[in-house]
């Protein structure tokens, strides 16, 4: 747990992402430091999972440092997940096209990701089928006279 001048960073780390719970509140005095935090775990490049769910408050320093970290893991190709709560669901009212993936539980966040991570294996595991060479003696029969 850390905590950010009146928001606590809690991280659950799961089989299949990182889990960041955030709770209290994130204005103008923290957002940056929360951000910041959040990032480091980015750079792990593994899934994430925002839970906001328990967030009290968010202030519009906060929702703008959510834009961008948004905008950062889809360049680098870091799946992130936002579960919103009460703090965050009027600014997603306000603003139609904010591009966040938003989910509603944990939960629903964690299956995506096994979702994700079971059809990659699949196609991975179809093409390497595709691709497999034909034994010798099967090459000698398909050439045509």
């Amino acid at each position: 747990m850390a905590d950010f001048n009146g928001a606590r960073l809690y991280v659950f780390a799961r089989s299949l992402g990182t889990v960041l719970r955030v709770d209290g509140e994130i204005d103008a005095s923290n957002a940056d430091d929360v951000a910041h935090a959040v990032r480091q775990f980015a750079r792990l490049k593994s899934p994430l999972v925002l839970d906001l769910s328990h967030l009290e408050f968010l202030g519009t320093d906060g929702f703008r440092a959510l834009l961008v970290l948004n905008h950062e893991n889809q360049r680098s190709r870091v799946h992130c997940s936002v579960v919103a709560g009460a703090a965050l669901r009027p600014l997603l009212r306000i603003v139609r096209d904010h591009g966040l993936p938003v989910v509603g539980s944990v939960a629903e966040a964690l299956q995506l990701i096994e979702d994700i991570v079971r059809a990659r294996r699949e196609l991975l595991s179809g093409a390497v089928r595709y691709r497999r060479p034909l034994p010798d003696r099967a090459r000698l029969t398909a050439i045509p006279s």
